[in-house]
């Protein structure tokens, strides 16, 4: 099977050398077209090295001989690539403009599938869009098949729309798109979503009753001084919760931190400080750099098996792991390994790795096996941080019930004290 060199340019604005096989010129620019890059020449490639290229001799009088005439991608408009407002993604977004984590993990998990099949990839979105259930994804996914037909990636449409795809999505689909998994990478998404839905549904699950006793609590408070009211006597039961003084002070905290989780998260210093001391934290810190080195290692692990280069895997690895914090971390190793410093001690510079995520990559450096003990470390991570989760929610809700009877301990034993209080009085 031939092979064919070519230079293309990315979504991003980066040109791309590499080669490409194919059983035709046309054929090979296909391909390049349905990764989303804008080919800009492509031409046989001649290598004596190469035992899958065929021996081509080059046109006379041609200045690159590695190149045939350069083959010129047509131009099409397709929708905006322009980054939307900071009202649209920071603000009204988050507020109004959410999307389903089901909604989400349907899409890409279809998408996946339909690709690997072999279904084309304009076929797939049109397809996903008309069978999406919520209104704002169905809207996004049309758009994103607008980039496609213009020659553009997925991950153009994606990065437009940081309210719904966060940066773990966007990277990961884009690792897969610069790697030539796009599949693998929509599945790896896919999967990511899931763990996020079955984390919440934890939560749920078991602070559902600790809440339920405290509305409850509340509601008995509520109606009993009411009845109290209605028979015309005094006293009742006292709680803090049904005090309007209380709410006064209560209800500015909760939309703060509503306001912080939905809006002030969606800025990128805001995000790279808590993270920060998120990472920090007791427990929780150790978990969340779990997760962290998990995405890192899933991601890095397919673009190195992708052929992907080093420099250049470990920045979109680092911009998949989720955390801002670590990112910032990571990101300078870029330079010292494109200066030819080794990858492992390179890492252990950047203090954002634990000695055992260094050991394995150290390992799989010098046995040739990276990618693969980059996936052992994932999966070992990801058992890790989902077992910490799991227990941390369960420690949450045996908490919040602790929290919940101590507080109706104290409204029934504050109504016991007033009510004997009164008969002392009445005795007395």
């Amino acid at each position: 099977m031939p092979t064919f060199e070519y230079q293309a340019q990315g979504a991003d604005g980066r040109v791309i050398n590499g080669l490409v096989f194919g059983t035709s010129l046309d054929h090979a620019a296909h391909e390049l077209s349905v990764q989303g890059m804008q080919v800009l020449k492509i031409g046989v490639a001649v290598n004596a090295n190469d035992p899958l290229s065929r021996p081509v001799e080059p046109p006379p009088l041609q200045s690159e001989p590695k190149m045939q005439e350069p083959v010129q991608a047509a131009p099409s408009a397709g929708p905006s690539v322009e980054e939307r407002s900071y009202m649209e993604t920071s603000v009204v977004g988050p507020m109004i403009g959410k999307v389903g984590l089901s909604h989400q993990t349907f899409f890409f998990r279809q998408l996946a599938t339909m690709l690997e099949a072999g279904v084309p990839i304009v076929q797939s979105l049109d397809t996903l869009s008309r069978q999406s259930q919520s209104p704002k994804l169905r809207e996004i996914i049309g758009e994103i098949k607008g980039h496609v037909e213009a020659g553009r990636p997925i991950s153009s449409g994606l990065q437009r729309y940081p309210e719904v795809f966060g940066p773990v999505i966007v990277s990961l689909v884009r690792a897969g798109e610069r790697g030539g998994f796009v599949d693998h990478a929509l599945t790896m998404v896919a999967d990511y979503l899931d763990r996020e839905i079955t984390l919440r549904n934890l939560y749920k699950r078991v602070t559902f009753y600790p809440k339920l006793q405290l509305g409850a609590s509340i509601v008995i408070v509520i109606a009993t001084n009411l009845i109290i009211a209605s028979l015309g006597k005094s006293g009742g039961l006292s709680s803090p919760l049904t005090e309007p003084i209380t709410w006064l002070f209560l209800t500015p905290i909760i939309i703060g931190i509503f306001l912080f989780m939905r809006i002030g998260l969606a800025n990128f210093r805001i995000k790279h400080n808590w993270d920060n001391f998120v990472a920090h934290l007791p427990y929780v810190g150790n978990t969340m750099r779990q997760i962290a080195m998990a995405k890192f290692g899933r991601a890095f692990g397919a673009l190195y098996k992708g052929g992907v280069s080093l420099p250049e895997s470990l920045t979109l690895s680092a911009n998949a792991c989720g955390n801002e914090y670590l990112r910032a971390l990571m990101l300078p190793a870029t330079k010292r390994i494109e200066e030819g410093a080794g990858l492992t001690e390179t890492l252990r510079g950047t203090g954002a790795f634990s000695p055992i995520v260094i050991d394995m990559i150290d390992t799989g450096e010098r046995t040739g096996n990276l990618d693969h003990m980059l996936n052992k470390m994932a999966d070992f991570y990801e058992d890790e941080a989902a077992t910490r989760s799991t227990q941390t929610g369960q420690v949450v809700g045996v908490v919040l019930g602790l929290l919940v009877a101590l507080y109706i301990g104290y409204v029934v034993i504050t109504f016991y004290m007033g009510h004997y209080s009164g008969l002392s009085a009445g005795t007395g």
